[in-house]
């Protein structure tokens, strides 16, 4: 299994409505339409795996560490022309939810093991973010390549820690403290205000034009 690059979606539990899963899938399914369960929903019709991940969600469920994985949220494979591996799933802990949208990082970087990515490859992923953060009641978006060891908790950015930014993240505007804490950021970033109250972080120098 190669190294993913992921882009990692926040939400606090308290936006869980009863279309919360279709919603957002339906959202994504315009940019990278649906293509077909992965793994143990292969053989599940879409609304199947809506349905499921949905009743999980809502049970706040997190699987056991002797159970099935068969019990466990089901992800789906996204359509497109640009990556042949564009995959999602979704998750729970903390009283938070999360959404992982994961490539193969040699679909995306510059060459395999350099940090670097290929801007027709990761503009798109950029764009995504961004309409996923004013159409939806997101906290916090992340990216991450594997060796990163995942996303920054939310209390901890809330605090001043700076999020995962590979090379992007959102946040809310009112993270002053930690909007402050990027000027020890090793990267130069640009901040863009957009709607819903959101600061954008791009590490442009991470992204070959």
């Amino acid at each position: 299994m190669p190294p993913y690059f992921s882009v990692e979606v926040g939400y606090s539990h308290k936006s869980l409505n009863k279309n919360f899963v279709d919603r957002i899938c339906s959202f994504i399914f315009t940019k990278f339409p649906f293509k077909n369960g992965y793994w143990n929903s292969e053989s599940n019709s879409l609304l199947e795996i809506i349905n499921w991940n949905q009743q999980l969600l809502e049970k706040r469920f997190i699987l056991g560490y002797d159970e099935h994985v068969s019990n466990n949220y089901k992800q789906l494979l996204l359509s497109s022309e640009l990556y042949t591996h564009m995959r999602m799933y979704w998750g729970y802990r903390n009283d938070k939810i999360s959404l992982s949208i994961i490539i193969p990082e040699y679909e995306i970087l510059v060459e395999e093991g350099k940090w670097q990515f290929r801007e027709e490859k990761i503009n798109p992923i950029i764009d995504l973010c961004q309409d996923l953060w004013e159409q939806s009641p997101v906290e916090i978006i992340q990216s991450c390549l594997e060796m990163d060891g995942g996303p920054i908790s939310i209390g901890k950015i809330r605090n001043g820690e700076l999020p995962s930014i590979n090379p992007i993240a959102i946040l809310n505007r009112d993270y002053s403290k930690t909007i402050y804490n990027l000027n020890s950021f090793k990267l130069n970033t640009e901040l863009k205000e957009i709607e819903n109250n959101g600061i954008m972080i791009i590490a442009n120098e991470l992204i070959r034009l």
